[in-house]
């Protein structure tokens, strides 16, 4: 239910800190079981109706991703687009009646990030370098030899190229899952299943993009003097 959301926290967070696997599982609980939880909680025992019980869980991990850009000290452009979604969703559920929109509007923002990640792989930029530096070049001379390597190496960014083309690929897999998902499960039970597919893109791609990322950790590793 918070796939773009949960992205564009991560994407904010601070370089110098990486994520220790209790934060990991943190960041979980936050983005997906407290909206699931607050959303089978006001619909089951409160008697909320279905649109306000998902608006009501869908503005938690917004006010998340708020709370993350702001720690980060600057402004995000995919959070803040990821918010505006949420904004708009909104409205437009809200005038239509249809819960199911509420629902399968996550993908639109998934969607619109996998192709900007395809396309700008595609033009040489991979932009999702911000998620995978702090996990590898994480001390001062392994940050210099990437930034190094990103000028002076073609081979060095043809492999960050296709390790994000992992993850365009991957995010627009979970888009397709997400929806087959919405449209022929009965709500209810679409509500906790979408979150399946997220689980998928994120174990499968960080599995696959590992025959590219670990060549870069070996060169990283290698030119500041590290095994």
């Amino acid at each position: 239910m918070t796939t773009t959301q949960q992205i564009a926290a991560t994407q904010t967070v601070k370089p110098a800190k990486a994520q220790t696997p209790l934060s990991g599982l943190l960041s979980l609980v936050l983005d997906i079981g407290l909206p699931l939880g607050t959303y089978y909680l006001l619909k089951n025992a409160f008697g909320v109706d279905v649109i306000t019980a998902l608006i009501v869980s869908g503005l938690l991990p917004a006010a998340r991703t708020i709370w993350t850009t702001v720690r980060a000290g600057k402004p995000d452009q995919f959070a803040l687009a990821v918010l505006m979604l949420t904004i708009v969703s909104i409205p437009i559920t809200l005038l239509t009646g249809s819960p199911t929109f509420m629902l399968a509007k996550e993908g639109l923002g998934t969607a619109a990030l996998g192709i900007y990640v395809g396309v700008m792989a595609l033009r040489n930029q991979p932009v999702m370098t911000k998620a995978f530096k702090p996990f590898i070049a994480n001390s001062a001379k392994k940050a210099a030899a990437w930034d190094e390597f990103m000028v002076t190496s073609p081979a060095f960014r043809t492999l960050l190229v296709r390790a994000n083309l992992v993850w365009a690929i991957g995010f627009v897999v979970e888009v397709t899952l997400r929806l087959v998902i919405v449209f022929t499960l009965p709500f209810d039970t679409a509500v906790w299943a979408t979150n399946f597919p997220l689980f998928a893109a994120i174990v499968g791609c960080s599995v696959v993009q590992r025959r590219w990322l670990v060549p870069v950790a070996r060169m990283v590793n290698v030119a500041a003097g590290e095994k």
